[in-house]
């Protein structure tokens, strides 16, 4: 059975951006704090995703229809088995494809297993090399910050669509979350700049991946964006090696190594930032063996 959310599109104004072959990487975990920063109440807000409860866990998941004609449409299921929500699609989007690879758009059959009740890791993982490293709520799957140079993302200027995806030889796939206005994305300029709630995505660990632009104040009179704690430290490297260009600055910025947090109602969320590591820095969680299967699965191990 195919469960749902609201009909909506995405995310960040993106500066430059990048390549077309598939990639991320996988953060150092040796220095992971161990406990994740928390919300203050004022500024968390409501949520409109939790861990826990299976069924409101798949309505996050929307209803795909091709945005796309002459292009294969997406397909997206998302279905409780037990413990796990099971969520399979062909990694379509469901918004406007814009070109900014070589590559064309083709179907790309993938499936997610998601903890439904997630475990803490004594020890976080890091996030695959290359390849799918979660999945959003159009059923698209999410990479991290690495191209296959080794390099950033946004080292490649141009590869990346202002929604902040792209093809490459393996899948389409979002490496941000990006919006514009007038652009059709995951979400809308209008949706995704309200500062409210919304859920990117979810990792397979079980925790939900959020937009990091939030309400400022409980009133939700003006927004903020959430930082990473990871600082660029030797530019040399951006473009060949992001990972080891990058160093995780605890309390440097508002996020944890894996860019997530403690909310104000006890659950940890992942939240997206602006720069590195833009979606995921490692797993807090434990990623049960399988999780991810597909085309886009499978990329080697990190330095973690």
């Amino acid at each position: 059975m195919i469960l749902n959310t609201v009909v909506a599109r995405s995310a960040l104004l993106i500066a430059g951006v990048m390549l077309a072959a598939g990639c991320t990487t996988q953060a150092d975990t040796t220095d992971t704090p161990t406990t994740a920063p928390t919300a203050t109440a004022a500024a968390s807000g409501e949520f409109a995703a939790s861990s826990g409860d299976c069924a409101a866990m798949a309505a996050t998941f929307r209803s795909v229809v091709s945005a796309n004609p002459g292009d294969e449409a997406p397909t997206l299921s998302a279905d409780c088995s037990g413990e796990t929500l099971v969520v399979a699609s062909n990694s379509i989007p469901d918004y406007l494809y814009v070109a900014t690879t070589p590559e064309v758009l083709r179907a790309s059959e993938q499936t997610v297993s998601i903890a439904v009740n997630p475990v803490e890791a004594a020890t976080p993982s890091a996030v695959p090399m290359l390849g799918t490293i979660a999945v959003a709520v159009d059923g698209v799957a999410i990479y991290g910050p690495t191209e296959a140079t080794g390099g950033d993302v946004l080292s490649l200027v141009g590869a990346l669509s202002e929604c902040g995806s792209h093809s490459s030889p393996v899948q389409f796939h979002l490496h941000l979350f990006g919006w514009a206005d007038g652009v059709d994305c995951l979400y809308s300029a209008t949706e995704a700049e309200s500062g409210k709630s919304i859920v990117v995505g979810w990792s397979p660990d079980g925790y939900p991946i959020m937009s990091g632009l939030v309400c400022a104040d409980a009133a939700c009179t003006s927004t903020t964006q959430l930082t990473s704690s990871w600082q660029l430290t030797d530019s040399s490297l951006f473009a060949s090696d992001t990972w080891s260009a990058h160093s995780y600055v605890a309390g440097s910025g508002d996020l944890d190594q894996c860019n997530g947090r403690v909310d104000a109602d006890g659950q940890y969320r992942y939240y997206t930032t602006t720069t590195f590591p833009y979606f995921l820095g490692c797993y807090h969680g434990v990623v049960a063996d399988g999780a991810i299967v597909g085309s886009g699965a499978g990329g080697p191990p990190g330095r973690g």
